[in-house]
């Protein structure tokens, strides 16, 4: 047998010594400084030591436009990079920038998480030029600026930091430079170190990757904080080691999303090798078809990907039953076209209810898997003999063969080129070897193929039986010698036990005719009494290897033969139905055989029948006849189906044939077809025969129960119970199952008005041939005419082929009046003030909203997809807004409400005569910098504050507020409470009760 095993070997320590060795040898670093300005030990940014640094400084000022300055450094290479080509720059930041843009577009939603900031304090921004002209150029100031295939910030596999930069065109250099940001405060300085930049030369030997980095999209920063959305160890995935893995998840998501890891190796390869990716999936997410939601990717630079396979394509079966019983499987490939990085995308898998997710233990570059070109001759042998075994694969140019004697680990058995042949040891047992294809001193090998050796026990005499010689035989007859063995194979006669004389089919040899039928049967004729007893030899040669018994080791068969004048004739005819079939098999029937004696026979003369290795015994009659009662049993069961008749106990004929008419089983139905719905078991297979029972084989196998399930595409045996198939065939009934799909429907909760008196009919449906119940499995059908309930559920099941869907689909209504559902709207109705803004929101998720002002103007929303309004009003008098809208959902679609309201003239009552002042922006960001939102002289009155987001939702409350709110959401509705609040704008309401005002405005959070 050979298969692919699927896991990568251990690097071995030889090996990774060498690839690191090669590794160093295939980077390209920069060579010269061609301009820096505030700059410490530049130097230690060029060369080869990635272990030093210099460091680029930035600073605030001491006033705004005081003292403020940016630093740069730029290197320069030896030559000028052909567009594609992807520098890593080696950097480390002060505020932790690096661990957020890691995650590429996910980078804002990371740094809310760790509390960084990301805009407005360190920044950096990293150029790519030929010589003065900038081609590439990324800012970490600005949002998604290193989430491209041009610029990422990339691992390795020790979780250290770099900038891959891939610029579309040439070019020779590149820029580092280092500012603060506007909210960082005076008299701040932030260091950029800077330890160097390189590319892969292009020639690099070993398959191991450089880098990582993770992407992904559709994520909120609920699902990758608390939803195990986001990449866990993204390094652990380049990092050599088959134990450890990193994760891409989703969590459990009811919108469209997706993950990505993308693995980078140190420059592209125009080669054969294939790319290798080792992953792992939970089980009961293969049965969801999630392989079909990942995707593999192969991309050089920042070029259009060149490979996209989904991975249901790249799955052979040996490969999805390893991940179906929960191990890992080395998924393989070829782009054709060199690449330089590999990506591994999941998407989600909308309304699965549990986690998403995959694990990368491993991908790497290396040859094809081996393909084994041996013969069945060197893969099946006979014990106590060795045998070569070849392997190949497609790319020999500096390729080898590795075999090991272990499908993981193991030892090395032998190195070899492709084609040579591996020879093993003399062998006495089964034995399995495995070979993997690699670059000559690289660690990265191919997934290792299996080869199992067959070692076959050479045969012996006691492995033979032959019939035929357990009795005197008359020489008037033929002698047969039936041989058979629990060896599959060929027998050989001859006439000696050391193999010195076969016999051959025809051959004659002293008056002797010998002849062999295809079976092995030697039939011998003309002996005599005079050379009684003759002895014959005869070997079993396995169909498999070719063994065969060794000479000494023969089967000795010894024949007496005796001279006799009389002869037996047999003329029963036996016609066994199955009732008799089954009444044989109960032991209780016999048959007569009858027949007549020729020859100088007398009356009472004893004489016997041989049947299936028995004897059954009468009298020849004065007439010359005979009737022997024979068991029926052994007669149905005779291994050669003839009788063999003996008169005073010597074998004096041996008669043709006997015609013994066994019955078949008749079952004129044997493509038998089930509806899914019936959930049919074996037992509802239909046969019309009693007493038959069914079997997963045709001759051998288990009988199966009668309640199991029965199986789409699968064959059944059917046959009766102790009797062997040689004797009652059986019969093969194969099963089609017709699994209806569940019926769909545009809304699962419908509503329908009760002015249109609806009937069950009336449930919407994509499919038109259905039938309503009122249970989820079983229960009673609902005539399509009957009126539909309020809050009823009903149970839709899709008819076809006359077969119903095995699950139904739940369909839930509502019945409503017209204009059961009012219009509402909120916001600032009697003591709005003059010159302000006020927001006002109606109901959401509707259609075609139009606002109406009068003594205002909408400052913010109010247009036909928005659900609320900013208005400022700038009259006294005469004021008023309106909203209608469309709700589809209801009886009475146009919607439309129209409020008055009163507008004062607040002037400094409101707010500044008593001394209060509203503090509109505030970052909390834990800097220490205007990290509260503060109002000026709050402290002095009870108040209540209420914070709503720019949907109208509450998202923060506070009695006696005293200036402590740092941003988090302290009312559980759209966020959790204890949640960071997103930057944006909101709006607040302070109620100031002895003044009998309110305060409101609008506010801006940053973070």
């Amino acid at each position: 047998m050979i298969r692919k095993t699927t896991l990568r070997q251990n690097l071995l320590l030889l090996f990774s010594f060498v690839c690191f060795f090669s590794f160093a040898q295939d980077r390209v670093y920069t060579s010269a400084i061609t301009s820096e300005n505030e700059v410490d030990l530049s130097n230690n940014a060029i060369g080869t030591d990635l272990t030093t640094n210099a460091t680029i400084r930035a600073n605030s000022g001491i006033a705004v436009g005081i003292g403020a300055y940016d630093g740069h450094l730029e290197l320069a290479y030896p030559s000028t990079l052909p567009a594609n080509t992807t520098s890593y720059l080696k950097i480390e930041t002060e505020d932790n920038l690096l661990s957020s843009l890691l995650g590429g577009s996910l980078g804002n939603l990371l740094s809310d998480i760790v509390g960084v900031l990301l805009i407005g304090n360190q920044e950096f921004t990293v150029e790519a030029r030929n010589v003065n002209t900038t081609v590439l150029q990324s800012n970490s100031g600005i949002v998604d600026a290193f989430a491209s295939d041009e610029a990422r910030v990339v691992i390795d596999e020790a979780g250290t930091y770099f900038l891959a930069v891939t610029p579309t065109s040439a070019y020779d250099r590149v820029r580092l430079t280092n500012s603060v940001g506007s909210l960082i405060g005076l008299s701040q300085t932030r260091d950029l170190d800077v330890y160097g930049s390189f590319y892969g030369d292009g020639d690099t030997p070993c398959g191991a990757p450089s880098f990582t980095s993770y992407s992904g999209s559709g994520i909120s920063l609920d699902l990758l904080d608390l939803g195990g959305a986001g990449v866990t160890d993204p390094h652990l995935a380049i990092d050599g080691d088959s134990n450890t893995f990193s994760e891409l998840g989703l969590g459990v998501i009811g919108v469209a999303a997706n993950i990505e890891q993308t693995i980078y190796f140190n420059s592209p390869e125009d080669t054969d090798d294939y790319y290798y990716v080792e992953i792992a999936i939970d089980p009961s997410l293969l049965q969801l078809d999630i392989a079909d939601s990942i995707e593999v990717i192969g991309q050089n630079g920042a070029a259009t990907p060149v490979y996209t396979e989904s991975l249901s394509n790249l799955l052979d079966l040996d490969l999805l039953g390893l991940l179906q019983s929960g191990q890992t499987a080395v998924i393989g490939f070829d782009p054709a076209s060199p690449i330089d990085r590999v990506t591994v995308r999941l998407s989600s898998l909308v309304g699965v209810g549990i986690d998403q997710n995959i694990k990368i233990y491993d991908v790497y570059r290396a040859p094809e898997t081996p393909v084994i070109t041996a013969t069945a001759d060197d893969l099946n042998i006979c014990a106590g003999s060795a045998t070569s075994i070849t392997a190949e694969i497609q790319n020999t140019t500096n390729t080898e063969l590795r075999w090991y004697d272990a499908e993981h680990n193991g030892n090395l058995l032998a190195t070899l080129n492709s084609g040579d042949a591996f020879t093993t040891p003399v062998l006495n047992s089964d034995t399995t070897y495995y070979v993997a294809a690699a670059e000559i001193g690289c660690a990265e090998e191919s997934p290792r193929t299996e080869v199992e050796v067959n070692v076959v026990a050479i045969p012996t005499a006691a492995d033979i039986t032959v019939l035929g010689n357990e009795n005197p035989v008359c020489s008037s007859n033929n002698v047969v010698l039936v041989p058979s063995s629990t060896v599959n194979g060929s027998f050989t006669w001859y006439l000696d036990g050391t193999k010195t004389t076969e016999i051959t089919d025809g051959m004659v040899d002293g008056g002797v005719t010998y002849e062999i039928d295809s079976n092995g049967v030697l039939t011998v004729t003309g002996l005599t009494e005079v050379g009684s007893p003759y002895t014959y030899f005869v070997s079993v040669k396995d169909d498999l290897a070719g063994c065969e018994n060794v000479s000494g080791d023969l089967k000795s068969v010894e024949v007496n033969v005796v001279d006799f004048s009389k002869t037996v004739s047999i003329d029963s005819e036996t016609l066994i139905s199955l009732d008799n079939l089954l009444d044989i098999f109960d032991g209780t029937s016999t048959v007569d055989v009858t027949g007549t004696v020729s020859g100088d026979v007398v009356a009472g003369e004893p004489i016997s029948l041989a049947v299936n290795g028995k004897l059954f015994d009468g009298v020849v009659g004065a007439d010359s006849s005979f009737s022997v009662a024979v068991d029926a049993l052994d007669l149905v069961s005779d291994l050669d189906n003839t009788l063999e008749a003996f008169l005073q106990g010597v074998l004096c004929s041996v008669s043709t044939e006997i015609s013994v008419d066994l019955p078949d089983l008749v079952i004129d139905d044997v493509l038998q077809v089930f509806c899914a719905s019936d959930f049919a078991t074996v037992a509802d297979l239909q046969v019309d025969l009693d007493d038959i029972v069914f079997f997963d084989d045709l001759t051998a196998g288990l009988q199966i129960d009668a309640n199991t399930p029965l199986v789409d595409g699968q064959v059944y045996f059917a046959g009766i119970l102790d009797i062997p198939t040689s004797i009652l065939a059986r019969v093969q009934i194969s099963v089609q199952i017709i699994d209806v799909p569940t019926p769909t429907t545009d809304d699962t909760d419908q509503v329908f008005c009760e002015s249109d008196s609806p009937i069950v009919g009336d449930i919407q449906t994509d499919q038109t041939n259905v039938v309503f119940y009122d249970s989820a499995s079983g229960g009673n059908v609902i005539d399509p005419s009957t009126p539909i309930e309020d809050g009823l559920s009903y149970y839709v099941a899709a008819v076809e082929n006359g077969c119903e869907s095995s699950q139904r689909l739940v369909v839930t209504t509502s019945l409503v009046d017209d204009g059961s559902t009012p219009i509402t709207l909120t916001g600032e109705f009697e003591d709005a003030c003059q010159n302000r803004s006020y927001t006002y929101v109606t109901n959401a998720d509707k259609q075609n909203y139009v606002w109406e002002i009068v003594g205002g103007t909408i400052i913010e929303g109010g247009t036909s997809t928005d659900d609320f309004a900013t208005v400022r009003w700038t009259e006294l008098i005469d004021t008023q807004i309106s909203v209608s809208y469309v709700d589809e959902s209801t009886c009475s679609p146009n919607k439309m409400l129209s409020q008055n309201v009163e507008v004062e003239s607040c002037g400094v009552v409101m707010g500044e005569e008593f001394c209060l002042k509203v503090f509109n922006e505030f970052s909390p960001n834990n800097d220490g910098f205007n990290d509260f939102f503060t109002i000026q002289c709050i402290e002095d009155y009870s108040n209540t504050l209420e914070v709503y987001n720019r949907n109208g939702n509450l998202v923060y409350k506070a009695k006696d507020y005293r200036n402590t709110w740092n941003g988090l959401a302290n009312v559980k509705g759209v966020l959790s409470s204890g949640d960071h609040l997103p930057s944006g704008t909101y709006y607040y309401s302070i109620t100031i009760p002895e003044l009998e005002r309110n305060l409101v405005g609008w506010l801006q959070l940053a973070r």
